[in-house]
């Protein structure tokens, strides 16, 4: 033993080999410890960045794929001449053939953030049919084509209801087929794809199911519902302008064309003693002097009115972007889902009430102009101007939706924006001028925001032909009133009740994006009969106002009161809105709902009512001075050319999209900001070029004789209305008389 451990030890010393140098190397030659050091990490990091070629087998796994799957598909005659270019695409796409890669790169080869609520997978829109080869080779250009796919279970087995959505170690499946508190589908995409421009629908349907099957999605066995519904765009398929485009063009140049030429001449003509018609006529178009009634104040106690209006078309167009933007490609659905349940999500999301605000001031200021005639005048004149008020600038808008908006944008979405609503205003324009768009063909409604026009006409002429009934009867008229009122409120609640729907219109996804195929927008949010509530309410209070008002605006409700009730209806307003944004995720029964349905506008309409009242009968420091302040004057008369035309603008943006965006608060805060602004200038156009001028001449038709004028004081300018009162503060110095500083408004405190 002791032998063999010698051995041993023996040949390890052997195997260890010494070396010694005959010479010490040069000190230039030498590097230092940190040079070495340095080379090291340029080693270690050249080792991680080191270049991977791709052998061919590596490169033609997926296309390989793709071409066995393209092979085996049942492809009729028809589609040959597609599965044959396609392929001839894929083979040159081994090759990297410049044609086939700028097609295949145009592509989402396969969807990205669908379970974060990103459903819009578009790709690049215009690398795919703005080929730089289009004008020496026109026959290799490409078409976008947009398909809508749903996915579904290939198996039908029962799955346990998951209590832990994202438990990290539960199938994907059942995040998939979870749906949020507002119905925000997970296994819907809707997905672009750039094909050759001989593709017939089927045949994308086809590629995008390989293509489907091929990405990471398919690893589940879904079963997809492919559909193409919508023609493919190229670029050798131009939107041509028609004739309607034109006939636009011509009327807005022809408008335009007069206003100059009347405003020309009144400049260049003398003040004469004594007016002839054609001056009055001159006057009514002239730019100059409409322009300067935009400006005037009207001093009869209501100035909170104009600051109220212009903040509440800015509210509705806020809450309008949140909802539209939502409801288009975003890549963070998800996460807007959750920041819904926030206080502000709360409030967005009963946004609807509103526009019961406008029906509000609406009635009130009905009642305060038809309670100051003596002699109570020709209903069917009063119709008739109202109509007028409300309908010309609706004409101009409706004209430009169907003739002109088809060609302000383009996009993969930009198709649907006409689908929703160039088209349906030239099926149904006639209807939405006769003021019976909420109620004839309403799944057609042209623009989904012009419910509310027919609504206050039908308001205003029912309710004024009930005060003309109580002028003449006053019993009679006062026992229908009662009745009115009573079936105004429990209408609501009875139509909810016969077809169990929620206690409110709930704005959930299916609402944002298809707002026609929804059955309550049809039976209770658009109709007249269950929105009446909210201008009763204003028609009393303006009564009310009317009756106890003061010559010299004294204040009859003293400033304790004043503000105790406004801040009530301040808080009132606010519990309504968020209470009712509560039913989104909250269970309740028929009859609760029912409750809650007929309820719930009134009573907004009556805490809002009560503010008005606090405010021009009384003094609320602050809030009165700010509602009260200047600029919101000619801010305010544009706010029924806002509210036409900030859905047009919105609906521009969100279907001219390329890619999805990220919903951010404060990026939405700037769009509406931009909205306003531009639809603020559409508004000033409408109503300098069109609406004004008309009115005033309809206005000059049905003009009394002097003797006649003070026994028909005019109608005070309502949201839609348009009539400015001659009675107004004079032209002269009004910006330095009445343009109030912000940092003062609380002198009056």
């Amino acid at each position: 033993m002791k032998y063999t451990f010698i051995l041993f030890s023996i040949a390890v010393i052997k195997s260890v080999h010494s070396y010694v140098v005959s010479e010490t190397k040069d000190v230039k030659n030498t590097k230092d410890l940190y040079e070495n050091r340095t080379s090291i990490h340029k080693f270690i990091e050249k080792k991680h960045e080191s270049w991977k070629i791709f052998t061919a087998e590596e490169r033609g796994v997926y296309l390989d794929d793709v071409l066995y799957a393209l092979r085996n598909q049942n492809w009729t005659a028809d589609e040959k001449p597609c599965l044959n270019e396609t392929l001839l695409v894929l083979q040159n796409l081994q090759n990297f053939t410049l044609l086939s890669v700028w097609q295949w790169d145009s592509i989402s080869s396969e969807p990205q953030g669908l379970l974060y609520g990103n459903r819009y997978h578009l790709g690049n829109f215009d690398q795919c049919i703005e080929v730089p080869w289009d004008d020496t080779y026109p026959d290799l250009r490409n078409q976008y084509c947009l398909a809508d796919i749903v996915l579904e279970r290939s198996d039908k087995t029962p799955r346990k209801r998951v209590k832990d959505l994202y438990n990290p170690y539960q199938s994907a499946l059942d995040l998939i087929e979870h749906r949020s508190l507002f119905m925000r589908p997970l296994n819907y995409l809707t997905w672009g794809l750039c094909v050759p421009s001989s593709c017939q629908p089927q045949s994308v349907q086809r590629l995008l199911g390989i293509l489907l099957a091929q990405s990471h999605l398919g690893a589940a066995g879904l079963r997809a519902r492919i559909t193409v519904n919508e023609p493919c765009q190229s670029i050798d398929k131009p939107r041509e302008y028609d004739a309607l485009f034109y006939s636009f063009i011509g009327v807005m140049a022809f408008f335009a064309a007069v206003v100059l030429i009347c405003t020309y001449i009144r400049h260049k003509r003398s003040v004469r003693e004594k007016k002839t018609l054609g001056d009055e006529i001159i006057k009514a178009i002239c730019l100059k002097n409409n322009a300067q009634d935009l400006l005037k104040v009207n001093k009869g106690g209501t100035e909170v009115f104009y600051g109220i209006r212009f903040l509440n078309i800015c509210f509705i167009v806020l809450d309008h972007q949140f909802g539209m933007a939502n409801g288009g490609p975003i890549s963070n659905g998800a996460q807007v889902d959750k920041a819904a349940l926030s206080i502000i999500g709360l409030l967005i999301l009963h946004n609807d009430l509103f526009v019961d605000t406008f029906f509000l001031l609406s009635g009130f200021l009905a009642a305060t102009g038809l309670s100051a005639f003596k002699r109570f005048p020709n209903p069917f004149i009063l119709i008739l101007k109202r109509y007028l008020r409300l309908a010309t600038a609706f004409a101009v808008v409706i004209f430009y939706v169907s003739a002109v908006y088809p060609y302000t944008g383009s996009g993969p979405l930009w198709n649907r924006a006409i689908a929703s609503d160039t088209d349906q205003c030239r099926k149904n324009w006639w209807i939405s001028l006769l003021m019976l768009n909420n109620y004839i063909d309403s799944e057609n409604i042209c623009m989904v925001v012009s419910w509310y026009i027919p609504c206050d006409f039908h308001f205003f002429t029912f309710t004024m032909l009930l005060y003309w009934l109580y002028r003449k009867h006053a019993k009679l008229g006062i026992t229908c009133a009662v009745v009115v009122s009573i079936a105004a409120i429990i209408t609501p609640g009875i139509v909810n009740y016969l077809h169990q729907l929620p206690p409110i219109q709930l704005f959930t996804y299916d609402f944002l994006t298809n707002p026609r195929s929804l059955e309550q927008f049809h039976l209770t949010y658009i109709k007249s009969h269950t929105r009446y509530a909210s201008y009763l309410v204003g028609f009393f209070s303006g009564l009310i106002f009317n009756k106890y008002k003061t010559k010299d605006n004294i204040n009859r409700i003293s400033k304790k009161y004043s503000v105790l009730g406004a801040c009530f209806g301040i808080v009132m307003m606010l519990a309504i809105m968020m209470y009712g944004a509560t039913f989104v995720w909250r269970d309740y029964g028929p009859i609760g709902a029912a409750i809650y349905a007929a309820i719930e506008r009134p009573l907004w309409a009556s805490s809002a009512a009560l503010l008005l009242v606090c405010c021009c009968l009384g003094h609320v420091p602050l809030l009165k001075s700010f509602l009260s302040w200047y600029p919101w004057v000619p801010l305010s008369r544009l706010s029924y050319g806002l509210y036409l035309t900030h859905a047009i603008i919105i609906t521009r943006n969100v279907f001219s999209a390329r890619v999805s965006q990220h919903a951010d608060i404060f990026f939405f805060f700037i769009q509406t900001a931009g909205v306003i602004f531009w639809g603020c200038l559409a508004s000033l156009i409408i109503l300098i070029l069109v609406e004004l001028p008309v009115i005033n001449l309809i206005s000059l038709c049905f003009k009394q004789r002097p003797k006649s004028e003070d026994n028909q004081p005019k109608i005070k300018e309502n949201y839609q209305h348009r009539n400015i009162e001659t009675s107004g503060v004079e032209n002269g110095g009004f910006m330095q008389e009445n343009l109030i500083c912000p940092n003062k408004i609380v002198v009056k405190f």
